[in-house]
């Protein structure tokens, strides 16, 4: 895969960073290509710009594990009304849950790497499962010929039915292959990609080809997508091969997870934009126009494990009812995790829920994450924070919900950087939010940047204080003047969005 993989045994553990080192610098940015467009959309199509969009609690679901979440998650509504996750690497498992969100339980190997020397000796990924009828197909991200160590891999895609929802798959072969072949010390192919029913009689896959970072398309027929039938995009046509076939780059960089937003019928595919990960909307399949603010507000995250910065890789969109990608305005985000300072082994598998409206006119400010409170009551940790929480639901219980950050400073409007740290003192964990450059010159260490607040009160805002309780010696946000009485208001930090 083309993000960090890893594994309990040592050969999995070396694969992961090699793997990691050479591909790090394809997928920290993109450059769009020529077609690519942020301005206002023609008559008929979604405005970019007219879409607000909130971003809720993370849960961490799975790890912390080195061999898990190393491929685009995706999920089957299963006839028993639960819900079945597909989570890989090198090998594919499924988990069972009671709902989307629900993805904690017992997984089940259902696909393992093939014999030497076939297409998917290094391993079979799925990454996407589609219901047609009682059969699901399975998109398959294969490897061969890797030497991981050497930063070496060959990349293709192939398909498989099941007709026991995804426990047992028989293959059909292959459907996507690149115009390279294995190349010592390098990653050729194509693959990684994500499939969705374009309500158009196509599926269309979005996948990266790793020899100049490209993100690219192809289709098939709805009626007859097997081996053979897949076109790609090359030139303004669906023509070339899909095995061995020519493609346009439409995008640089980790942008091959889509889905379907069924409120306008255009195609929904994350991607990383300057200042975190953004989404991206297309009408015509491969003319991309950017949302204007991130979805998340990300610091540039560094592949070689351990390091300061947090890291998040295979971003997806699912929807929170069904679990599948034909999106309503109620989203699942679901990636994998590396918390700042964690290793190898430190990562986790994380959903969120992402509500989306749309207008006639520009949302300002467009995207809120949810500033969530956590209390550690046996560390006397009160924690305010955007991001994931190692321990939520258990050592960290949620507290508090204080409003919205934006992602994203707003034009004309005077706002505060915040961010989220942590005290280096003995003892246990201060956490604190404050304004930028506050931490670092107080002895905290920074772990990311939280979001942007108002300096100023605004239509749709509340205040957010930083509070201090002097007898657990936490520092915490607050919406309350007096702290919610749990400690002393020390500052006014500025005003957040109103849930």
């Amino acid at each position: 895969m083309n993000s960090p993989s890893g594994g309990g045994r040592p050969f999995v553990r070396n694969r992961h960073k090699s793997r990691v080192l050479a591909l790090a610098a394809a997928l920290t940015f993109w450059l769009p290509a020529p077609g690519f467009s942020g301005a206002a959309p023609a008559n008929g199509e979604v405005c970019a710009s007219c879409i607000r969009i909130r971003v809720g609690v993370p849960t961490i679901v799975r790890g912390p594990a080195a061999d898990i979440a190393d491929n685009k998650f995706s999920e089957i509504a299963l006839p028993n009304g639960r819900f079945r996750g597909f989570d890989a690497h090198a090998e594919t498992r499924a988990i069972d849950g009671i709902r989307p969100s629900d993805m904690g339980g017992s997984a089940r190997v259902v696909l393992r790497p093939g014999p030497p020397g076939s297409v998917d000796s290094c391993g079979q990924w799925l990454n996407h499962a589609e219901r047609t009828g009682a059969t699901l197909l399975g998109f398959i991200h294969d490897e061969t010929a890797c030497n991981y160590p050497a930063g070496q891999t060959h990349k293709s895609m192939s398909l498989a039915t099941s007709s026991d929802d995804g426990l047992t798959w028989h293959d059909l072969g292959q459907i996507i292959t690149g115009t390279d072949r294995p190349t010592p010390g390098k990653n050729t192919g194509e693959g990684d990609c994500t499939a969705v029913d374009g309500r158009d009689s196509f599926y269309y896959l979005y996948c990266f080809r790793p020899r100049d970072g490209a993100l690219i398309a192809a289709r098939a027929p709805l009626a007859d997508p097997g081996p053979g039938q897949w076109k790609k995009y090359f030139d303004g046509q669906w023509d070339e091969p899909g095995l061995g076939g020519q493609a346009t780059r439409l995008m640089n960089g980790s942008g091959s997870s889509v889905a379907r937003w069924t409120a306008s019928g255009e195609l929904a595919l994350t991607g990383w934009v300057p200042g975190g990960l953004g989404l991206f909307l297309t009408r015509d399949h491969v003319t991309l126009k950017a949302v204007p603010e991130p979805l998340l507000v990300l610091d540039p995250g560094v592949w070689q494990r351990p390091a300061p910065s947090e890291l998040v890789t295979y971003p997806v969109l699912l929807d929170a009812a069904t679990g599948g990608n034909q999106l309503s305005n109620s989203w699942l985000l679901v990636y994998a995790y590396w918390p700042p300072g964690g290793g190898h082994a430190d990562k986790y598998l994380v959903v969120r829920p992402v509500d989306v409206s749309r207008s006639d006119t520009q949302a300002t400010p467009q995207v809120g994450v949810q500033l969530a409170r956590w209390y550690n009551s046996a560390l006397h940790d009160r924690w305010s924070t955007t991001g994931p929480v190692p321990g939520n639901g258990t050592s960290y219980r949620l507290e508090a919900q204080s409003g919205y950050l934006m992602t994203a400073a707003t034009a004309g409007t005077p706002t505060v950087e915040l961010e989220d740290c942590v005290s280096l003192r003995p003892g246990h964990p201060d956490h604190l939010l404050a304004e930028k450059g506050f931490c670092e010159a107080h002895a905290y260490q920074r772990l990311r940047t939280a979001g942007w607040v108002s300096a100023q009160a605004q239509p749709g805002t509340i205040p957010l204080y930083r509070c201090y309780n002097a007898r657990e010696q936490s520092h915490f946000a607050s919406n309350a003047a007096d702290c919610e009485k749990l400690g002393a208001n020390e500052r006014l930090l500025g005003y957040a969005l109103k849930p």
